[in-house]
């Protein structure tokens, strides 16, 4: 679908069309949730998911044909915060909608596909005059060669997609956390709020100061990431556990505004959404399936998930370090470029 939005004349068009397909699969979903098999509500989930990279990834790849480089760290940062302000608000509209009915949480999510599609119209996205005389293979080439070839957008690839992967692990613990240590499920609300909450805090101080250095600060934020991770499960009372959420959550934002501008800086222009959409597309299934394998080294104990998370880290760390380009002195970390 990228492909389909970099080379269209209209891509106001392609959004639009995905954006039907991730509504109509919404609705559906909500409709046949509890009433239809089991194997349509997995084919009804697959449509409502088709267009997730586009809305996530491509999306985002419009920002530099709308704004002037000078203003694109900040817009990325902003555009960042928009996910800290989702994880934020998300997970408690979405428990209270179920006291309401099991569908009411898709409902309201196929409300927002709606509304983003009413606002579409007044997105100034602009079009291209003539359609692209190179071959649907070599933008595709093109788009996979700058993801496998370039230093920095292969490391920060690996390094966001194993990152935000590796995130799955705490989401998964915190009510099993909140029932063995405190024996109280209620404080998961209170376990991911705090992650949220370090979310929106940096998102917010990132868009007013923005990233100076951006392929670093993906190397740091993982990397505090794996520290935080590390402290929620040796965490012994419930404010040194919310302080290492809080923590954990803060290290994403500036991970996520650093990756687009790595990705901008090192992707051919009319390639932008392909890219963008297949990184997201990678990150979207490490943390599904990190999910997946967390929840079944759960019946082994706590440390175990922990464990894994901290080790999804450290291989994201060592192969993105490994593979990009070389680091510069320690002492050009916090001075010269």
């Amino acid at each position: 679908m990228g492909i389909r939005i970099d080379r269209s004349t209209a891509p106001k068009g392609a959004f639009l069309a995905t954006m039907v397909i991730m509504a109509a699969g919404l609705i559906g979903l909500a409709i046949a949730l509890g009433r239809a098999p089991l194997a349509w509500i997995f084919a009804l989930a697959l449509v409502a998911g088709l267009g997730t990279p586009v809305v996530t990834g491509a999306l985002s790849a419009q920002l530099p044909s709308l704004l002037s480089a000078t203003r694109l760290p900040r817009a990325y940062s902003a555009d960042a915060a928009t996910y800290s302000v989702a994880a934020l608000v998300a997970p408690p509209a979405a428990a209270a909608l179920v006291v309401v009915s099991a569908q009411a949480p898709l409902w309201l999510t196929a409300a927002l596909v709606v509304g983003a599609i009413v606002a579409l119209p007044f997105v100034p996205l602009p079009q291209r005059r003539t359609p692209r005389k190179a071959s649907v293979r070599a933008d595709i080439r093109t788009g996979m060669d700058a993801l496998i070839r370039r230093p920095a957008l292969r490391r920060s690839t690996i390094l966001t997609s194993l990152g935000f992967a590796a995130q799955a692990p705490f989401i998964v613990l915190a009510p099993v956390l909140a029932i063995e240590r405190f024996d109280d499920l209620e404080l998961t609300a209170l376990i991911l709020g705090a992650f949220a909450i370090g979310g929106g805090a940096t998102a917010v101080w990132f868009t007013l100061r923005p990233i100076a250095r951006p392929d670093r600060a993906i190397i740091v934020s993982v990397a505090v990431s794996a520290v935080a991770l590390l402290a929620v499960g040796l965490a012994p009372t419930l404010p040194a556990l919310l302080a290492a959420a809080f923590i954990f959550g803060a290290a994403e934002p500036p991970a996520l505004a650093a990756m687009f501008r790595v990705r901008v800086r090192e992707t051919p222009a009319h390639v932008h959404s392909q890219v963008f959409t297949t990184a997201a597309t990678l990150r979207i299934t490490g943390f599904a399936i990190v999910t997946a394998l967390s929840g079944w080294l759960l019946g082994w104990g706590v440390a175990w998930v922990v464990g894994f998370g901290v080790l999804v880290h450290i291989v994201a760390l060592i192969v993105g370090v490994a593979t990009g380009p070389t680091l510069p002195p320690r002492h050009h970390w916090w001075s010269g470029r």
